[in-house]
């Protein structure tokens, strides 16, 4: 047991692990067409401070997905008026994240929603 708390606060592998050495390092393709997307493709409307935002782009770049993140709060005079303004279109209660992917939007973290219109569904 101490060799486990050990191995946990060191990040040593746990050398009973049931994983096999294969299994660790291999990542796990995503389910999307990553080819069919590119940077401009995805945007992200988020607050710096906003948990669900953060979530959305960790997922996000889980599935490798590239996208632009516009930090709204981050912005200042004429540029946060266009970002809103931006948001507007898509979203009308200018909620965040609001995340445009090619003509599908998002409003909020919802995987489910993300994968559907990753998908083009």
């Amino acid at each position: 047991m101490l060799e486990l708390i050990k191995n946990f606060f060191t990040g040593a592998e746990d050398s009973q692990s049931d994983r096999s050495p294969d299994s660790r390092n291999q990542q796990t393709s995503s389910p999307f067409d990553l080819e069919a997307f590119r940077m401009n493709d995805v945007k992200v409307f988020a607050l710096s401070t906003c948990i669900h935002c953060r979530n959305a782009k960790k997922y996000l770049d889980e599935c490798g997905v590239k996208y632009e993140c516009v930090h709204v709060d981050e912005l200042t005079g004429d540029e946060r008026k266009q970002a809103v303004d931006e948001i507007k279109k898509h979203n009308p209660a200018v909620s965040f994240p609001t995340i445009v992917i090619k003509d599908k939007v998002v409003v909020g973290y919802h995987k489910d929603k993300i994968d559907a219109a990753l998908k083009g569904e």
